[in-house]
């Protein structure tokens, strides 16, 4: 009897529970299996989103590696232009969308877009990327706003010292900045410390910035010619 007695105890004590707390438990169930339903719906979207971003990205890369000597038609280009700006819209935080926005830029460019070229360069910037991407964004947009004659703000991209990899490219933009203000000294230092930096190996490069180098020396004496007349 004692034993029945305890059955009919312990049935009591479970009712008493369920109503107590036997909703709250329901409830946090379903919270849970949606929760990691949802999270499981997310990680698929995530999935597809890369793997459409990939194959975008594939789709610009063959368009935009043409053979040497080949230029892109315009079909290409237009389709090249397309992807580009998919892949900027979707994912702007990605490497495929900061690689979409340069091509974007090198396009504005060709096109004599410079604010649009300028847009898209500091559209990278923006996104925060990595140091390497950094220091290229900002060397292209210093040439870009050197051709816009911008040249205080094209040298205030150029600051900060760059990798070794780049070190030859920013002294030669620092160069051709400081020749355009007319201070050939600091032209002459800059294009010397890019061949300096430079790959002697890479000889069309190297005898360019010998060039540079030589021309200036060529017109520093008219340079402190003139300024001794106007004396």
């Amino acid at each position: 009897m004692s034993v029945h007695l305890t059955e009919e105890e312990q049935i009591e004590s479970l009712k008493r529970w369920w109503k107590d707390y036997g909703k709250s438990v329901v409830v946090a169930a379903v919270i849970a299996v949606a929760a990691y339903l949802g999270w499981g719906s997310w990680k698929d979207q995530q999935r597809a989103k890369a793997e459409k971003a990939s194959a975008t990205y594939e789709q610009l890369v063959k368009l935009i590696n043409q053979e040497p000597g080949k230029v892109m038609s315009d079909t290409d280009r237009s389709m090249a232009t397309q992807y580009a700006s998919e892949l900027k819209s979707g994912n702007n935080k990605s490497f495929y969308a900061q690689t979409a926005a340069f091509f974007l830029a090198k396009v504005a460019v060709e096109d004599n877009k410079l604010d649009q070229a300028v847009a898209e360069l500091q559209w990278v910037l923006s996104a925060k990327p990595d140091v390497t991407t950094e220091q290229i964004a900002r060397l292209r947009l210093a040439k870009v706003l050197t051709a816009k004659q911008s040249l205080d703000d094209a040298l205030a991209q150029l600051a900060q010292e760059p990798a070794a990899a780049l070190a030859s490219d920013y002294a030669e933009a620092r160069g051709d900045i400081y020749k355009l203000q007319g201070n050939l000294e600091k032209a002459r230092s800059s294009y010397e410390a890019a061949l300096t930096a430079s790959n002697a190996q890479q000889q069309e490069r190297y005898m360019l910035l010998q060039m540079k180098v030589d021309d200036l020396k060529l017109l520093e004496p008219a340079n402190e010619a003139s300024a001794e007349k106007a004396q």
